[in-house]
């Protein structure tokens, strides 16, 4: 996971947009494939998908759809003030999305506004996964435990599945064979950074990684 930078959005659109959100119509609003709304929602996935560098918001898998999953971290079914908010928007894979979050409702402590509200688990814009979550375990195995007991952290990696094993070796190849690693850190950084920038042949790279 890496801490998300918002991109530019027109917020008169989005102020615009939340205006015309009431209880009744918010999921036909949303749903809605022309217009401003297209034009909004596609604006969504071309930014985050630059933000994100093709990778899930949550677990930092890749993004192989052609049309990714659009995720509102407060769902909009039972927030539906925030349905339009950028802050509130990510692109996220199926797994994480449909199987893993489903309805989950993140919200520890709701604010009075979205950036005074408070999360269980740690937010793709708000938080900085390296204060919640960090990397341990062999080089070919990245495991993932919360940092410091972080509350946030476990619930983090509970709710998506971040122990899983195909995950973890998932991450290992990430760190070896990807040039686009800002979801990593620690010392699987480091190692990334020895391997692509170092005049050594990658094999003794690792080796000298792996004695440390």
């Amino acid at each position: 996971m890496k801490k998300l930078e918002l991109p530019y959005y027109d917020m008169q659109l989005v102020n615009e947009l939340t205006g015309r959100l009431t209880d009744e119509n918010y999921q036909n609003l949303w749903g809605r494939t022309s217009g401003k709304i297209k034009d909004f929602k596609d604006a969504i996935t071309t930014n985050m998908l630059l933000e994100q560098s093709h990778r899930c918001a949550y677990c930092g898998s890749r993004l192989f759809e052609n049309s990714p999953h659009r995720d509102h971290i407060a769902p909009k079914d039972i927030y539906h003030q925030w349905t339009f908010w950028p802050r509130n928007l990510v692109l996220a894979c199926y797994a994480c999305n449909t199987d893993r979050k489903k309805i989950y409702d993140p919200v520890a402590d709701l604010g009075t506004s979205y950036e005074t509200t408070t999360f269980k688990f740690v937010h793709p814009y708000m938080d900085d996964p390296k204060e919640h979550i960090k990397f341990v375990g062999h080089r070919t195995r990245i495991l993932i435990c919360s940092a410091k007991s972080s509350s946030k952290g476990q619930e983090t990696i509970k709710l998506f599945d971040l122990t899983n094993p195909e995950r973890s070796k998932q991450r290992a190849k990430d760190a070896l064979f990807d040039s686009d690693v800002d979801h990593l850190h620690g010392k699987w950084l480091r190692l990334f950074e020895q391997v692509a920038l170092s005049p050594l042949p990658e094999r003794l790279v690792l080796k000298i990684g792996h004695s440390k």
